[in-house]
């Protein structure tokens, strides 16, 4: 049987032992700090907070390289191997673009949109790989995978929206009316893309308890096998109770992970998620 390499983008937000764990290959992102250009590796949430809170600087991302894609592919297809690559959402980014030129022309390169980010990426590279365990083919792993796509399930709340709207992404009348009534927002994906879910009121641990309540409701055809909660800068109280809940709701692994420079750019502090695959 030929060799099968899975991959992801580093917006999967695995920690190195994990990547180890499972075999899966990495590709990192780069991130802008003012006139400085960075791997996404190089850059720590901390510094990213620095930046915005500090220094009065907007970090930005730059997707992928198709030229790192190729090389990863290049090599990874020597003596007969095949290659799926499991890509950030291509609604998100350009990121996915870039591995299907990349892959053009390489018959036994793969590359899947996991119309969906973070440790929704993750999820559906552990099941490969653990398809490859149990001795699955290219085909039976990329039909597998492919139908996982639609059933995976994230959802996040917000603190606020301070980072969003520094990134453009909320009006300056929004961000004053969360704010004012201490709105804390819910979002979720759908086909790809990040779109508003209900919203909690009242201080953030209140709200977030309110939201994992509503969150763990819409669990009853959930796989129990994993789960992630995943979060940027936050108590350590408030992201441990998230944690038991969803070990409460029948969870049998449930992985905690902090988000790395991509996502904290997008998100600021104080924001966790949750995600899991539907049955």
């Amino acid at each position: 049987m030929s060799k099968i390499t899975i991959s992801v983008d580093n917006t999967a937000d695995f920690s190195t032992e994990m990547y180890k764990e499972y075999n899966i290959e990495v590709i990192n992102f780069g991130v802008v700090i003012g006139d400085k250009v960075f791997r996404d590796t190089e850059v720590k949430p901390e510094d990213i907070y620095r930046a915005v809170e500090v220094d009065g600087l907007l970090p930005k991302t730059n997707a992928a390289l198709e030229s790192d894609y190729r090389e990863l592919f290049d090599r990874a297809t020597q003596n007969g191997a095949s290659v799926i690559h499991i890509s950030l959402s291509g609604a998100l980014s350009l990121s996915h673009d870039n591995a299907l030129r990349a892959a053009k022309g390489l018959e036994r390169v793969h590359v899947i949109d996991s119309k969906n980010c973070t440790c929704g990426t993750g999820i559906l590279a552990i099941k490969a790989s653990e398809m490859i365990s149990a001795g699955k083919s290219v085909d039976e792993i990329i039909e597998t995978i492919s139908a996982m796509v639609p059933k995976l399930e994230l959802g996040v709340i917000l603190n606020d929206l301070k980072f969003v709207h520094k990134g453009g992404r909320a009006s300056a009348v929004k961000l004053l009316g969360a704010n004012l009534l201490r709105i804390r927002p819910g979002v979720r994906f759908e086909d790809g893309k990040a779109v508003q879910d209900k919203k909690f009121i009242g201080n953030f641990p209140k709200a977030v308890g309110q939201w994992t309540n509503y969150m763990t409701s819409k669990m009853e055809n959930a796989n129990k096998e994993i789960a992630f909660v995943i979060h940027t800068d936050i108590a350590e109280e408030i992201a441990e109770n998230v944690v038991e809940a969803m070990r409460a709701a029948g969870f049998k692994r449930v992985i905690r992970r902090t988000t790395g420079s991509i996502l904290t750019i997008h998100c600021g502090r104080n924001v966790i998620g949750i995600c899991y695959l539907k049955g």
